[in-house]
């Protein structure tokens, strides 16, 4: 993190608000006794600090069951919680910390495995 190009701190910006929001969601999950969504949500943040190359996916997929979750049960500041964060992902910092997967572009030599 010794890049201190306003690019990078909107990196920083976006990958600490993401990652904060779903700690403290977690919490407040466990706290209510949703156990299997308290527990994803840890992992789904350590996905986007680390910056996994499916971290945006995992996102996506989890903020997207959030949001159905919320609008189905009437819990309008889960729904909101979850809509913003998707429209968070949105944002060229976040597309710059988690490129979007493009179909048949592979990895550079020296990246991780998907497998």
């Amino acid at each position: 993190m010794s890049d201190s190009s306003p690019t990078a701190a909107g990196e920083h910006v976006v990958v600490i608000a993401l990652a904060g929001g779903l700690v403290v969601y977690a919490a407040i999950a466990l706290i209510a006794h949703r156990f299997v969504s308290g527990l994803v949500a840890p992992l789904v943040a350590a996905l986007l600090i680390a910056r996994h190359p499916r971290a945006r996916f995992s996102a996506y997929v989890f903020f997207s069951a959030l949001a159905v979750r919320g609008l189905v049960a009437g819990a309008w500041a889960l729904a909101l919680f979850a809509g913003a964060a998707i429209v968070a992902m949105q944002t060229p910092p976040a597309v710059r910390a988690w490129p979007r997967v493009v179909a048949g572009r592979t990895r550079r030599a020296g990246d991780a495995s998907s497998t």
